[in-house]
């Protein structure tokens, strides 16, 4: 994820699967030394059920990062000792899709008008190259944007893009998405479908 320094404004790649069940988390800016609070996207919007996870003690110290500054850096894949992240949390089975639902994305304008993507996972992410939903635009950033499916509620979230994310004409940081509700990444508008499985 990316993450912005709220005085300088510069940018930095974090992986957030360092936030384990930690709802938020705080680092400094290695350029102007303002404090960045970090929200975890899935931990700090999710509901999970009572018990599911367990909680830091309360004498662990608190959580501090560095972030990474090298520009594009992909996220990492494993996560060490006994964090929990939110990819650990779909696999034991907390935070997987409703079964009674299928959800999708179909681009109504832009190069790829036509495509439907299948949304298997989530947590998809958008954006110009090395995102699970692929588009060939160059006013998308490479990551753009993420769709989450929490429950019944599905949060669009901007990932920092250069461009922005757009639903109607207001840019947003995250929005709510309901079935058929459209938004757009650079030149290409898509929809989110929802459909009943029987």
């Amino acid at each position: 994820m990316i993450v912005v320094c709220p005085s300088c404004q510069s940018r930095y790649k974090f992986d957030e699967a360092k936030l384990g069940v930690r709802s938020k988390a705080k680092t400094k800016c290695t350029k102007c030394g303002a404090a960045i609070e970090i929200e975890n996207p899935l931990i700090g919007s999710a509901t999970l059920p009572p018990g599911a996870v367990t909680q830091p003690s309360a004498d662990e110290p608190p959580f501090e990062e560095k972030v990474q500054t090298r520009p594009n850096v992909r996220d990492e894949e494993e996560v060490g000792g006994s964090t929990v992240a939110g990819k650990d949390l779909q696999r034991m089975g907390i935070l997987e899709l409703p079964r009674d639902k299928r959800y999708s994305l179909a681009v109504l304008q832009g190069a790829a008008t036509g495509q439907i993507f299948p949304i298997g996972k989530v947590r998809t992410t958008i954006g110009r190259s090395g995102a699970d939903v692929n588009l060939d635009d160059p006013e998308a950033s490479r990551q753009h944007a993420a769709l989450e499916i929490l429950g019944d509620q599905a949060v669009l979230r901007d990932m920092g893009s250069t461009n922005g994310t757009f639903v109607d004409i207001d840019r947003i940081e995250q929005h709510v998405l309901n079935n058929q509700m459209e938004f757009r990444i650079g030149s290409h508008v898509l929809m989110f479908i929802v459909t009943d499985v029987e």
